[in-house]
């Protein structure tokens, strides 16, 4: 279990969180989900730490029992050499011996797993101070997508904004231009049916008034005759 849950959490600090949730596609949730991981691993491993822990404290008890049992039965000792009894005091003796060939091996054993209760109480307050620089980072980060989550959402109205305007003002420019043309093309029909005018006016009033060929001969015939106007 121990070695399972300090690998998970290795994994996790080693990570490249920032690098991990640039290529989120929802960056917040694998922030939340990377501190959901460390502090599931963190859960884990307490119980590991206070396993380890537990039995270091049992080693203890168990030496602390041999001296408790060394003291008592030397004790046994004096009481029985002083009331005369050396064979009570022999076999105090032998039980005191016992348990002081017993206590070496059981604090080695208290040593050995004091060392190892120790050592993971120290990584499990180290890893809970590494938890809350994990989630400050995951909060720093969150707070990084929220900002440029605003400021694409800004961007792209501005966008819009800007878009919407050009193709406004394109809009204008082809009216003004239809405007302008429409205005050109009247004054030239203006100016063409002028013209027009212009002349068949002038041709009227001004235009060749000489007779024609048959109001001439007429004229000679009717003074060959002796015809005049008023006559006629």
């Amino acid at each position: 279990m121990g070695l399972d849950v300090f690998g998970r959490i290795k994994d996790i600090v080693s990570a490249n969180i920032d690098e991990l949730l640039s290529k989120a596609e929802d960056p917040e949730k694998m922030a939340d989900q990377m501190v959901r991981k460390y502090e599931d691993a963190i859960k884990d491993l307490l119980g590991s730490t206070a396993s380890v822990m537990a039995s270091a404290r049992e080693a203890k008890e168990k030496v602390d029992a041999c001296d408790a049992e060394i003291k008592k039965y030397g004790t046994y000792a004096e009481r029985a050499l002083r009331d005369g009894n050396e064979e009570k005091a022999r076999q105090a003796i032998t039980l005191k011996q016992e348990q002081e060939d017993l206590r070496p091996t059981l604090m080695q054993s208290y040593v050995t797993v004091k060392v190892q209760a120790d050592k993971a109480e120290e990584d499990y307050r180290k890893l809970t101070a590494g938890l809350e620089k994990t989630k400050a980072r995951a909060e720093a980060m969150k707070n990084t997508v929220r900002t440029a989550k605003v400021k694409n959402q800004a961007g792209e109205v501005q966008m819009k904004s800007v878009s919407t305007a050009a193709g406004l003002m394109s809009q204008f420019d082809r009216m003004e231009e239809k405007a302008n043309r429409l205005l050109h093309e009247a004054e030239a029909k203006e100016e063409l049916t002028g013209r027009g005018s212009t002349a068949a006016e002038l041709d009227a009033l001004y235009g060749d008034q000489s007779k024609s060929r048959v109001d001439e001969e007429l004229e000679a015939m009717k003074k060959a005759l002796g015809v005049t106007n008023a006559e006629a």
